[in-house]
């Protein structure tokens, strides 16, 4: 089985939704809308670019910081989860939904991630406009013992790039994602999909950041450009990066 995933969504779990409103509100400019349970769409330019909500009850009792998770669009969320088991990687959560079926699955390294059914709007990446969700990368200690689980699962290409990092590439040939290969030093202790978000100018964004409670951690430089690790007044990361004319990638 090797459904070709595609990256489709990002969100935020956090514990204070107002608080989080009030700060992407002023870093990126976000405006919100609700559904029924509470669920915030973040818009920029007339797009939905994110997503915002409480974090589920599960996560809060055994004490989860808030955390920026990526999607991915499957044929079939369950098939995916049988196939995640037997390569080693752990199911946290399959249930249904506001998406329909979708299902939070780590990798052998811990890095999470969530799988949804393919049958909802996704969101545009777009490197041009600010507030926007640009690129997804998976940031691990070692690849050898995620590689496997990866081009396996989802049917992906893993190729090496140059140095410690690597393109991750789709049945199509299309460059979707990267993976960063990186030391604790520089990653933290933990394993995870990072999300990168545009804006107009670097360092205006860095000082928006701070002024409303939140921290600029570390400049990562790669083939792209120059992006900066924030973390938000509650302590979920995710990257900046200046927005561009040209793609993301390539």
């Amino acid at each position: 089985m090797g459904p070709s995933g595609a990256f489709s969504w990002v969100d935020l779990s956090t514990f204070d939704l107002g608080a989080a409103r009030r700060f992407y509100n002023r870093v990126f400019g976000w405006t919100f809308s609700a559904d029924a349970s509470g669920y915030l769409q973040c818009a920029a330019g007339g797009q939905p670019r994110a997503g915002l909500f409480t974090m589920p009850a599960f996560f809060q009792r055994i004490n989860t910081p808030p955390f920026w998770m990526s999607y991915i669009a499957v044929p079939d969320v369950s098939a995916v989860v049988e196939t995640a088991r037997t390569l080693g990687g752990r199911v946290e959560l399959e249930e249904r939904g506001a998406f329909g079926e979708v299902a939070l699955i780590r990798d052998p390294s811990g890095a999470g991630f969530t799988c949804h059914q393919d049958q909802w709007t996704r969101a545009p990446r777009d490197a041009t406009r600010p507030g926007s969700w640009v690129w997804t990368e998976l940031f691990v200690s070692e690849l050898a013992r995620v590689r496997r689980f990866y081009e396996t699962l989802f049917g992906w290409r893993i190729s090496e790039l140059g140095g410690d990092r690597h393109a991750i590439v789709n049945g199509r040939g299309e460059t979707i994602a990267t993976i960063q290969v990186a030391s604790n030093d520089v990653k933290g202790p933990e394993e995870f999909w990072a999300v990168y978000f545009a804006v107009d100018e670097l360092d205006a964004a860095a000082r928006a950041v701070e002024e409303v409670g939140g921290q600029t951690i570390y400049k990562h430089v790669n083939a792209e450009g120059v992006h900066l690790l924030a973390r938000d007044d509650q302590g979920a990361a995710f990257f900046l990066s200046e927005a561009s004319e040209r793609a993301f990638w390539g």
